[in-house]
């Protein structure tokens, strides 16, 4: 790396750490907000104060970079599956170190560093509340399908929701990983989904690497989100190299970013509340992903 890439690379890390410390700054304050709501007395008054927050909150939640697709220096992660998946864990424990045992209904939107070759990139994670829709299909640059281990409704529901996506967007356009997650397994709580059938269920999504995950103590967690973006990167590096020197590009999916330096992520909007004491982690864990 010559002078002048040391000397960009510093400035767009700089450029990442004061977006994320802006973007953080929001929801302390709108927390503070519904806190001091609960002491005004009048009950008609709290509720529409009340609704006027929600509505800011939510303008600022669904600002553009998290609806429309465009070329800017982001990678576009999300998470999908259903409310016993664990994916809420999944994602808090990556972004905080600690485990959380609620699944957040709503969802959320993150934003987190992360660095790929040496390059820093803004991730920006999108945990979905349900299924994939037609904007979210387009919107990603990658999707982490996530099941429980210990929960038959939320491995068949993996398959309802690729087929959803299948019906927007080309599965071979966008990388894929499949999470198998155990934060709460123990003799009374067992492994109801054996290694052939999540193995099955990763050739059935496109052969797919999947990962089996343990939120609790963090195993495999990390490298998830370090597999999926590198994943991005290396897309992204073939598709320039197919069409050749880099020129103007529509601000499509599959074209975003494509010659822009890319940049990683912090966390917004709704997280799951409230904390859960560690489960018994009685299986055992795979330490490479599965690709077959």
């Amino acid at each position: 790396m010559n002078y002048q890439q040391q000397q960009q690379q510093l400035a767009n890390s700089a450029a990442i750490r004061a977006e994320i410390h802006r973007f953080e700054s929001v929801h302390p304050n709108i927390y503070s907000i519904y806190e001091l709501l609960e002491r005004v007395e009048e009950p008609v008054l709290q509720n529409q104060i009340r609704e006027h927050v929600i509505a800011i909150e939510d303008a600022f939640v669904n600002s553009q970079e998290w609806t429309l697709s465009r070329s800017v220096p982001e990678l576009k992660v999300g998470i999908v599956g259903n409310l016993a998946s664990g994916k809420s864990a999944l994602v808090h424990r990556y972004l905080t170190g600690t485990y959380v045992q609620e699944e957040s209904p709503e969802g959320g939107r993150f934003k987190k560093e992360i660095v790929i070759d040496g390059q820093s990139y803004l991730l920006l994670i999108r945990d979905e509340g349900g299924p994939p829709e037609a904007q979210f299909a387009m919107w990603v640059d990658a999707v982490i399908f996530v099941f429980s281990l210990e929960d038959e409704i939320s491995f068949q529901t993996v398959y309802h929701y690729y087929s959803r996506m299948a019906n927007y967007r080309n599965a071979n356009e966008i990388p894929m990983l499949l999470v198998g997650t155990q934060d709460a397994i123990s003799s009374n709580n067992p492994r109801v989904i054996d290694d052939i059938r999540a193995r099955k269920l990763s050739n059935d999504l496109k052969r797919c690497i999947y990962y089996e995950t343990c939120a609790t103590y963090g195993l495999n967690v990390e490298r998830v989100f370090q597999d999926v973006a590198q994943k991005i990167v290396s897309t992204r590096k073939k598709h320039q190299l197919s069409i050749g020197p880099c020129k103007s590009l529509p601000n499509s999916p599959s074209h975003s970013s494509v010659c822009s330096t890319h940049v990683s992520a912090v966390h917004i909007s709704q997280t799951s509340n409230g904390g859960g004491s560690l489960s018994d982690y009685s299986s055992s864990v795979p330490s490479t992903p599965s690709t077959s």
